[in-house]
């Protein structure tokens, strides 16, 4: 009972710094373990799950916390309670918890706040275990949008923007599966029957080198001795994909723009051998600060950062490239069943601001590119216009570029008539929602194929 009521006390803290600062799931819980000091690993990893299960269904659990709350309005009641009850709800109608389980919730905040403070939502927290969505009274998007718990705006966008069956593995919810890639600077594949006999279970992605896919419980993985030696890293099947793609050689220059914190310039470091060059790039000093961290940590030497924001005019001591690897700021479209949190904010006009963002990331990142090189540019966003539009527009402008098939495709062709670029579907690649496009650059110039005037 009090391992309970610790986690629940930390999810009720955590919602609160979700909401208040904006932060995603895993900031707003360590945030809150620092502040309340907590110890107690059960109650932590117990917590997050509470915390995700909220965040994940945060406009259902909203309807019928209203709902219940009539005429007094949700936003009226201070943070504390708003967290309180949507943990409360979430528990009801989406955990299996009892009613007479919710009540220790009750007595738990009872005791927090006093008779007091509960006053006002005690008639609601009689009502929220019988409320119900009116599933018969909502038309298509609206319906769509609670049983699949995303906002009304991305629905509609969705089913706009995209054919049906697309349009249903966008919004399908999926629970995706966590995948581990073994650091091959630091160790080999048998790294995971020493995970096995720890209690940990994988199944092997035969198309991704040394990727593996989590099976079960991945709780503790990150307190193994190999992990905390860089022997494996935790990282999505889509973005092992990407640098996969990238496939540098041993010895070639890489320039790795918006690199932090520094998942893929390990493993492109892993795919070269320590061999070569990496330039990473970021605008963030905290995160290059996380970069180094990790870069350390993995073994990589290889690879040196640079504080410079990508959008402005940079020169490189090396001169031009032979491999660019672009992961520009995007909306995140493609991690909301990862980060829940994420969906309630995102709205039109940022994918729109962001792709504009992009468009002039691209074309800097171009113009470091040797003649024959390759640019990759990926995503971890479902959005046409931070993905197709952005290529199109590049490929338009620049007609020494051509996109080019992948040697390794795991994911669904690209659309606009970009079939070389793959898009991978939470619902159906289980991973995060990515776009992956390879560019190449003609190695003879359009001012060489342009015959001179011997007059």
């Amino acid at each position: 009972m009090i391992l309970l009521r610790n986690a629940w006390t930390v999810a009720i803290e955590a919602l609160s710094w979700v909401e208040l600062q904006e932060m995603n799931e895993d900031a707003a819980l360590r945030k809150t373990l620092k502040q309340l000091r907590v110890k107690d690993r059960r109650a932590a990893t117990d917590a997050g799950i509470l915390l995700y299960n909220v965040m994940k269904r945060i406009n259902t659990i909203d309807y019928l916390i209203n709902s219940a709350l009539e005429p007094l309005g949700f936003d009226a009641l201070d943070l504390g309670l708003r967290s309180f009850l949507r943990l409360y709800t979430c528990m009801i109608h989406y955990s299996g918890c009892s009613y007479s389980e919710a009540h220790l919730l009750t007595e738990h905040a009872r005791d927090i706040w006093g008779d007091k403070k509960l006053k006002p939502i005690e008639d609601a927290l009689d009502l929220i275990p019988y409320q119900r969505i009116p599933w018969d009274q909502l038309n298509k998007v609206e319906e769509s949008s609670y049983r699949c718990f995303l906002p009304i705006w991305y629905v509609k966008y969705i089913f706009r923007s995209f054919d049906e069956r697309t349009a249903a593995d966008l919004t399908q919810p999926v629970d995706t599966p966590k995948y581990i890639r073994v650091n091959t600077l630091r160790g080999n594949d048998s790294v995971i029957n020493r995970l096995n006999r720890s209690g940990f279970q994988f199944e092997i992605v035969p198309e991704l080198n040394h990727t593996y896919r989590v099976l079960g419980d991945s709780n503790g993985l990150t307190d193994t001795k190999p992990y905390r030696g860089g022997v494996f890293i935790i990282q999505d099947k889509a973005s092992i994909l990407v640098c996969e793609v990238t496939a540098p050689k041993p010895g070639d220059t890489v320039l790795d723009i918006c690199a932090a914190p520094g998942v893929k310039t390990s493993h492109l470091a892993g795919i070269m051998g320590n061999r070569g060059r990496i330039i990473s790039i970021d605008s963030d000093a905290r995160r290059l600060a996380s970069w180094s961290r990790l870069i350390d940590r993995m073994g990589v030497t290889n690879a040196k950062s640079m504080l410079v924001d990508a959008t402005s005019d940079y020169n490189l001591s090396t001169g031009e490239v032979d491999l660019v690897i672009l992961d520009p700021p995007c909306s995140g479209t493609g991690t909301f069943n990862t980060i829940p949190s994420g969906k309630w904010r995102v709205t039109h006009s940022l994918i729109v601001e962001k792709a504009g963002i992009q468009k002039v990331l691209i074309e800097k990142a171009a113009s470091h590119l040797k003649k024959g090189g390759s640019l990759i540019y990926s995503t971890c966003s479902v959005t046409v216009e931070e993905n197709e539009e952005v290529i199109k527009g590049f490929l338009e402008g620049h007609p020494d570029f051509r996109l080019v098939e992948p040697k390794i495709r795991l994911g669904a062709q690209g659309l606009l008539g970009l079939r070389e670029a793959q898009r991978l579907f939470p619902s159906v690649h289980m991973c995060e929602g990515f776009f992956i496009a390879k560019l190449e650059k003609s190695r003879v110039s359009i001012e060489d194929c342009v015959p001179r005037n011997t007059l």
